[in-house]
């Protein structure tokens, strides 16, 4: 069982006696198909099936000092010869392996049946009835069902595979749904009778989508004035702002309900967060910045810095210090997905991370959360507030109610709340998100309305000065002045002034500015 460097083939032949032998003692659960995982990592303590556990054990290796295979039929004592044994238990000769067939079949690209039928397996598993409706179970039964059925009589790819390897040519070529549906009519002609193959591109996408993730498409007014939500304005055709109208207008005149101006997507963020407490090794990782990282006085995480500190004692009565409490990061700017040289198209797609999480985690695509796609052609600028509402509905309720979720580490329901801890953005996009000035006459976010500015009408651009007021006071270069902008440089940095102090300075030129008017 620990020979892998000295005799591949020997190895090989031990890990295929193991499996033969959990299979004959039925350990392997002949209605879920799954069984203990003695890799290094899984540690009998995740479920997998056979092919799964084949792949792990050849390329992770066997837990240290399990030479006595308890939890895969064997007591303690049949215990005859430790790792020297190579047959089975059950007297069964050990098969003839070829270790190049095995390893390219284990590190092969194309999933096998039984790797599909594994992870939909797990996620049945892991799906609490408290976290899925019945209707989603039953669905995910389906697609599990499908993961065993041949695509037709002697085919080696189930439906369901067939199913994904079609889609990922469609998402790789950029098939349009019309094309692909006609492609997917002409290959049910051409296969054998019966086949399963889908006849539809909505069947297709169906197939594998049945855990009822919900994704809303919001109507959006051409001018960004507001979202056709919501009791106050679900069932208008205009724009009560600027009267822009909703739908596009066809030849003759007329308007159709078929083809909306503009759409916004959104992707809830609460049903995702059902999911990943619903697993037991993602609601371990959701603890990691209580109970993972080293408390150590050491930056590695941003829960080791005095902010998270200060932020936790602040918001201490409402959100508290509980370990399942999530603090996000949002992040946005602009791009053109279509892959342009010309900068004539700008789509905002609005993403969180989960600051919860390792630091080699929380930056990874997939643990990434795509929440708002806002569609171009063109920027949403400083109206991008209006499609962020429904997202802030979401982080509100999250932040004053909580949530009810389903802790499949700790195996009860428990209530998280989450708050939204920072943005992440460039200078532009801090412009748009926080409707700072972050170009022209005040274009500094630290300096405000004390930023130095000087125009080039030769260049048409202009140029932010008067660095010069960081150094020191008696630095020699505030006395020169012919490198400079030949001036003596006096002035001392702004005073930092913080979100209080100044919507306390903007309150009193409006109420001054009210008492002008009056007069």
């Amino acid at each position: 069982m620990y020979s892998t460097r000295s005799d591949v083939q020997y190895f090989l032949k031990g890990v295929e006696s193991f499996i033969q032998t959990a299979i004959a003692y039925a350990t392997c659960n002949p209605k879920d198909g799954y069984m203990c995982c003695p890799c290094r990592d899984c540690k009998n303590d995740k479920l997998h099936g056979p092919a799964v556990v084949r792949t792990h054990l050849i390329t992770r290796g066997f837990i240290e000092d399990y030479k006595v295979w308890t939890k895969h039929g064997e007591s303690m004592e049949d215990d005859q010869g430790g790792d020297e044994r190579v047959t089975a238990l059950d007297g069964t000769p050990t098969l003839d392996v070829n270790a190049e067939e095995v390893v390219n079949d284990v590190f092969r690209d194309t999933l096998a049946d039984d790797a599909v039928e594994d992870d939909i397996s797990r996620m049945l598993h892991d799906a609490e009835p408290g976290i899925l409706c019945p209707r989603q179970l039953e669905k995910l039964r389906n697609m599990r069902k499908d993961a065993k059925t041949l695509l037709y009589p002697g085919c080696e790819v189930s439906k369901l595979e067939a199913d994904l390897m079609l889609l990922a040519l469609k998402s790789a070529h950029g098939l349009s749904d019309k094309c692909f549906g006609d492609v997917l009519r002409v290959l049910k002609k051409l296969l054998p009778c019966p086949n399963e193959l889908p006849e539809t591109t909505n069947e297709a996408k169906h197939l594998i989508c049945p855990l009822g993730l919900e994704v809303e498409k919001i109507h959006a007014c051409r001018s960004d004035c507001i979202l056709y939500r919501g009791k106050e304005y679900k069932d208008l055709d205009k724009c009560p702002k600027c009267e822009a109208p909703l739908y596009k207008d066809v030849k003759n005149g007329s308007r159709t309900k078929g083809s909306p101006v503009k759409v916004a997507w959104y992707f809830p963020v609460l049903p995702r967060l059902e999911r990943l407490f619903a697993n037991a090794e993602m609601a371990k990782i959701l603890r990691w910045h209580e109970e993972g990282h080293r408390k150590d006085k050491m930056l590695r995480h941003p829960a080791n810095g005095s902010d998270w500190r200060i932020i936790d004692s602040l918001v201490k009565k409402n959100f508290g210090y509980y370990a399942r409490n999530i603090r996000f990061g949002l992040s946005t700017d602009g791009m053109n997905p279509f892959d342009m040289v010309r900068t004539n198209h700008s789509t905002w797609p609005v993403t969180l991370c989960i600051y919860n999480m390792p630091p080699w985690l929380c930056m990874k695509r997939a643990y990434l959360q795509l929440a708002v796609m806002i569609q171009g052609p063109r920027q949403p600028g400083n109206d991008i507030d209006v499609y962020l509402e429904p997202l802030m509905d979401d982080l509100q309720k999250l932040w004053n109610e909580g949530l009810t979720v389903w802790d499949e580490y700790t195996k009860k329901h428990c209530l998280v709340k989450g708050m939204l801890l920072n943005t992440i953005t460039n200078l532009p996009g801090r412009g748009c998100l926080s409707g700072e000035a972050t170009k022209g006459y005040h274009g500094c976010v630290e300096c405000l309305d004390e930023t130095v500015t000087k125009w080039l009408p030769n260049s048409n651009k202009m140029v932010y000065m008067g660095h010069r007021r960081g150094l020191l006071r008696h630095h020699p270069y505030r006395r020169d002045k012919k490198p400079f902008d030949g001036t003596v440089e006096h002035r001392q940095l702004p005073k930092y002034r913080d979100g209080k102090q100044i919507f306390k300075e903007v309150r009193n030129s409006m109420l001054s500015l009210g008492r002008e008017k009056e007069r």
